[in-house]
């Protein structure tokens, strides 16, 4: 489009007013060239090039200035319009205290007269109105030109894009100025620097003319006249002279300050001595004492220090400057100089050797901030936490007090403060060596103290919290100038178990050997935490160490950690520890409610004897094992402890019982594990266990007219652990009365000795197995009971002419006849608990009395309620049972012989056995029944055979109960025969047969054999096969057809019921 108006027109001249070179071409291209923005010939080579590479070509885009630098138009709206409303209420309070004047023809008091003046005549033109005019005037000129701005701004926001170019560009140009500039005053400083460094130019004709012939005929003759050459000896005597006056003046004249008192004289010059910093020479020409000191030389004293040649141009400027001082000041003012300048130097030294190390081996460690005439140097600056510097600076050496002492005002000097976690540290004296300068030997000597500092503060920490449980040791190995010698060596429990605590000189980080994956660990959280207990975390991770130690060996002995959880404070409640660590182990053949614990604290490690909660994670009972001293912890150490354990463990649960049972005993508590130098092959006498003390009467019961066997103290001891049966063996030791010994004796010689020992001296040892955790009082007390009842029933068969085939604490064998022999054993049952064993009770094959076993065994376990006959004068079970025996014998084996005449006729007879002294005998061919009971009468005992046909029908065998039954008349007329005959021990009586204890075989097999002969033959196959007649047979104690005799009727009577063995 072509442009028209005002804008084609400013165009048009713009183009014309193009600048023109000296050549005529313009300055800016020509018109036809082409554009920055694109080629002007389509066809050119540009445009042939790809998009990214014109991107390279171009220049690099400006900075652009984000939105952040810029404040919100409503922002400026708003401070403008307050400022506006502000400014109006500052002009109208000021209007309001101008006075207003009065006019002379002003209105009347009526309001008459105010209203004459017309056309302007009557405006107020005093000067105040005139200046309230001029101010509200200029304040709405002023409002306007800012609101005037507002708009333009305002209107620039319309166009905001192109106004922010504008301002980038803006800021780019003022950049670029600024850049121009720096660099103009750069070169500036550049070319003023290089000033001294200026060399004149060389005149080279000249030289070479000089060079040549020796003289340069342009050059002007001086006039000059040499002096005369000095022989040596006028030499020799001049120096004399000099030396003879600087002695003379520096005695006796000179007042030199109380740090120049070092001096010497030699070679015509005078030699000042600083020492540790410097030695100057100064001489004078002059005998004249207010004769200016010229100095001559300069030699340093410390190392490293420069060597300064004579001639050069810091000498050169040194001997300039130092001349005018000697000159104004003297040496006094010579002095301070020089002293100012070595201590500068000592300080430059020192930074340089900082720098040095900053770039060497403590790179990353040191921070090294130089001061004006001091070195501040920082170690350790990536260890978090406070830092720690030391500060290297000028001491003006004047007394705080500001008193001048009699030697005169001090001098200033080089001094060192440490500060340690940012707290100047002022009572330890660092020692420096001023005269040899190392900054690396200078921090380590501060980080060897800083290092020995924490480790003394570490074991002092540690020897606190051992004041009350000893067993954390900690020892230190310090130096004060090697901080890699500075170690602190902490064990917990034995030497074994120990870690040095090491820290590194350079980064400061704290280091644990022997290096294991736990104190790396511990070392790790050391290094990241700044206000971690460090005697702490090594205590814990040594009372980690040492529990891994003791789960070692406890896994070799075969010990399973129990897997319970229980937090800290329980533990600490129940054992009054602060524990670090626990382990829990249940050895073989414990149970789950107990455990064997390690407790590991600060004293080391503990062993303890835990009761656990069966359903809750609490200990109901914590038993310490004490030990006389610490013992190493090895296989051998833990088996003993495991051997202690189990005895303590006994020990505490059967004293438990003794209490709660009211029963006094004596107990000796002494358990000593000793070193394992001393301990034997079996170990078992390194272990001292426990004595218990009863009375036998508290665990023996008897009667009055009773003598106890034994005497009144018992033994207890504890003999080791079954882990396979999970037993504690106990050994229980006692003496016999004299009176029993030689009976004992004789009954024992033949028993079995594996538990239980006697001895001539009546002294006698049981042995006793008990579950693991169950007290030993009522296995005790039971294998007592065993054997006072054995010994009361040996005595007991023995009086009844019984005859002892065996015995032992467990079973009784003996002989009651010529083929009877019956074994009682007393261990039928598990009486360890406490339970009261039953008495068991077995006959051979064969015996008579298989048939009433049961009740046999009710009679000797006095379990039968009823009173018997034979047994009334009897005292124990045990006596009735030998009674019963006896008596029972003859009609048992009556009625065996009677049976096994007719092995395979179980109904004729039909044997019931209502009790031991009651018995009912039914026969199904001829069918009757007869009731053999024993009965007493003037103090003996008899059998009564009672026919049941004379009984009410309720009484009488179901069988026989019908009305219609009738006896058969050739049985009733033999049974009334033989009731009225006498026989060798029996006697008929009418209804019955009474026989004495040994002529009831011959009264039951009379009977037999009537019964039989009045039998119907052929019948007896027919009863067999199911008359329905109840019979029942015995063998070895078992009824085969029980269940077929085991019902009654409904109208049964209870006496009646039929007991089947």
């Amino acid at each position: 489009m072509n442009q028209n108006g005002a804008e084609g027109a400013m165009g048009a001249s713009h183009s014309q007013n193009r600048k023109r070179s000296h050549d005529g071409k313009m300055v800016n291209g020509e018109r036809n060239t082409p554009k920055v923005e694109g080629p002007a010939d389509p066809h050119s080579a540009n445009d042939m090039l790809p998009s990214s590479v014109q991107m390279d070509q171009l220049p690099p885009e400006i900075q652009h200035i984000t939105s952040e630098h810029y404040q919100p138009l409503s922002k400026l709206l708003t401070r403008i319009s307050q400022e506006c409303f502000n400014d109006l209420s500052e002009l109208l309070t000021t209007m309001a205290d101008m006075p207003v004047a009065q006019q002379p023809n002003g209105p009347l008091t009526n309001g008459v007269g105010g209203h004459t003046a017309t056309n302007g005549a009557g405006k107020d033109a005093s000067p105040n109105n005139v200046q309230k005019k001029l101010l509200l005037m200029k304040f709405a000129q002023d409002q306007r030109a800012k609101f005037i701005k507002l708009l333009v701004i305002s209107e620039w926001a319309k166009k905001s894009p192109e106004v922010s170019k504008l301002i980038d560009l803006r800021a780019w140009m003022g950049e670029q100025i600024s850049q121009m500039d720096a660099v103009v005053e750069s070169m500036a400083h550049l070319r003023m620097a290089l000033k001294n460094a200026r060399q004149p130019n060389p005149d080279m004709k000249t030289a070479l003319e000089i060079l040549s012939s020796g003289k340069a005929s342009w050059i002007p003759d001086l006039g000059f006249i040499e002096a005369p050459p000095i022989s040596a000896e006028k030499a020799l005597k001049v120096l004399r002279h000099l030396n003879t006056s600087l002695a003379v003046r520096l005695n006796l004249h000179e007042n030199l300050p109380r740090h120049l008192k070092v001096w010497r004289i030699g070679s015509g010059r005078a030699t000042f001595v600083i020492p540790s910093e410097c030695e100057f020479d100064v001489l004078t020409y002059s005998e004249d004492t207010s004769a200016q000191w010229l100095f001559q030389d300069l030699r340093f004293l410390f190392s490293p220090a420069p060597v300064v040649p004579t001639g050069t141009r810091f000498m050169m400027t040194l001997k300039h400057q130092l001349d005018q001082i000697l000159y104004h000041s003297g040496l006094s003012g010579c002095f301070d100089f020089l002293h100012n300048l070595v201590l500068t130097h000592k300080i430059a030294i020192l930074t340089s050797q900082a720098h040095e190390l900053l770039v060497g081996n403590w790179a990353g460690s040191i921070k090294v901030e130089p001061v004006h005439r001091s070195l501040v140097v920082q170690y350790w600056v990536n260890k978090p936490g406070k830092k720690n510097w030391i500060e290297i600076g000028l001491s003006s050496g004047k007394p705080k007090n500001g008193k001048v002492t009699w030697r005169g005002p001090g001098i200033s000097c080089l001094t060192v403060r440490w500060f340690r976690h940012g707290v100047e540290v002022k009572d330890v004296a660092l020692d420096f060596d001023w005269n040899n300068l190392s900054m690396e030997r200078m921090l380590r000597r501060v980080i060897a103290l800083h290092i020995g500092h924490l480790m003394r503060t570490y074991k002092d920490q540690i020897i606190a919290q051992n004041a009350i449980r000893p067993g954390l040791t900690a020892t230190t190995k310090l130096s004060d100038t090697e901080p890699g010698d500075c170690a602190l060596e902490v064990s917990l429990g034995n030497q074994d178990n120990s870690t040095t605590v090491l820290v590194d000189p350079v980064t400061g980080r704290y280091a644990l050997r022997p290096c294991t994956p736990r104190s790396a660990e511990a070392a790790h959280h050391i290094n990241n935490d700044p206000h971690s207990n460090v005697p702490s975390t090594i205590a814990r991770l040594l009372a980690s160490t040492l529990q891994d130690f003791v789960y070692r060996h406890a896994q070799q002995l075969g010990w399973p950690e129990a897997k319970r959880n229980l937090r800290s404070d329980v533990i600490k409640q129940s054992t009054k520890i602060e524990a670090m660590r626990y382990s829990l182990y249940r050895p073989q053949g414990w149970t789950s409610k107990w455990a064997l614990a390690s407790l590991i604290d600060a004293s080391g490690v503990s062993w303890w004897i835990l009761e656990l909660a069966p359903s809750r994670p609490a200990i109901e009972h914590a038993e310490q094992i004490k030990v006389e001293k610490k013992v190493p912890i090895d296989r051998k150490s833990l088996a003993s402890i495991e051997r202690v354990a189990l005895s303590i463990l006994t020990a505490l649960v059967t004293t438990r019982v003794l209490k709660a049972r009211r029963i006094p005993f004596s107990f000796e508590h002494k358990v000593a594990l000793l070193s394992p130098a001393r301990q034997s092959a079996t170990s078992q006498s390194a272990v001292h266990g426990w004595v218990l003390q009863l009375r036998t009467s508290d665990l023996l019961e008897a009667n009055a007219d009773q003598q106890i066997w034994a005497r009144s103290c018992l033994r207890i001891t504890c003999h080791g652990f079954s882990s396979d049966k999970s037993e504690t063996r106990h050994i229980v030791s006692g003496t016999m009365l004299k009176d029993l010994r030689v009976d004992m004796q004789k009954l024992m010689s033949s028993s079995p000795k594996k538990d239980f020992t006697f001895s001539a001296n009546g002294a006698f040892s049981l042995f006793l197995a008990t579950p693991f955790g169950e007290p030993i009082v009522d296995p005790i007390a039971s294998r007592l009971r065993d054997l006072d009842r054995l010994r009361s029933f040996i005595t007991t068969i023995k009086k009844r002419g019984m005859r002892l085939e065996s015995s032992s604490l467990e079973q009784v064998k003996f002989r009651y006849g010529e083929h009877s022999v019956a074994t009682v054993r007393f261990d039928q049952n598990d009486d360890r608990k406490g339970e009261k064993g039953e008495i068991g009770l077995s006959f051979e094959p064969g015996n008579p009395h298989n048939r009433i076993r049961p009740h046999l065994a009710k009679i000797i376990n006095e379990k039968d309620p009823k009173p018997f006959e034979l047994r009334k004068t009897d005292g124990t079970g045990l006596d009735r049972f030998s009674t019963t025996l006896l008596y029972t014998r003859p009609l048992h084996c009556c009625f065996n012989d009677i049976e096994a005449e007719n092995p395979g006729d179980i109904q004729n007879p039909n044997i019931h056995v209502r009790d031991v002294g009651h018995y009912r005998v039914k026969y199904a061919n001829p069918l009757c029944s007869f009731d053999v009971r024993v009965r007493s009468k003037h103090d003996r005992t008899y059998w009564h055979i009672e026919d049941n046909d004379k009984k009410i029908p309720d009484s009488r065998p179901t069988a026989e109960r019908p009305p219609n039954h009738k006896r058969a008349e050739n049985l009733k007329t033999a049974l009334t025969a033989l009731f009225r005959e006498k026989g060798e021990g029996w006697l008929g009586v009418r209804t019955g047969i009474v026989a004495e204890i040994d002529g009831v075989q011959n009264a039951v097999k009379k009977l037999h054999e009537t019964v039989r002969n009045c039998a119907v033959r052929g019948a007896d196959n027919l009863s067999a096969d199911g008359s329905g007649m109840g019979t029942s047979t015995q063998d070895n104690g078992k009824n085969p057809s029980a269940k077929d005799h085991g019902h009654r009727s409904g109208n049964a009577k209870d006496h009646e019921v039929i007991e089947i063995d």
